[in-house]
């Protein structure tokens, strides 16, 4: 992703929640709108993508699981 801005978070949805819930949420669409661009320029690489992170691939993949990627799907 380097210096490339994510996409604006859609809050509307949010307006019935409290502030802590909705920055929670927003929080987690972009984490794991993260891993998804991460796992697609690695080619479904866990390893290149955790490098490419900065984590270890356990921590990877334990944010994969949380976040429901199958990183198979990003194969070729």
């Amino acid at each position: 992703i380097g210096s490339q801005v994510l996409a604006p978070i859609a809050l509307d949805r949010e307006s019935d929640v409290p502030l802590a819930e909705a920055k929670r949420r927003a929080a987690a669409e972009v984490e794991r709108t993260y891993l998804l661009r991460l796992l697609e320029n690695a080619r479904g690489s866990i390893s290149g993508a955790a490098r490419q992170a900065g984590i270890d691939r356990t921590n990877f993949r334990r944010l994969l699981q949380r976040h429901g990627i199958n990183p198979t799907r990003f194969k070729q």
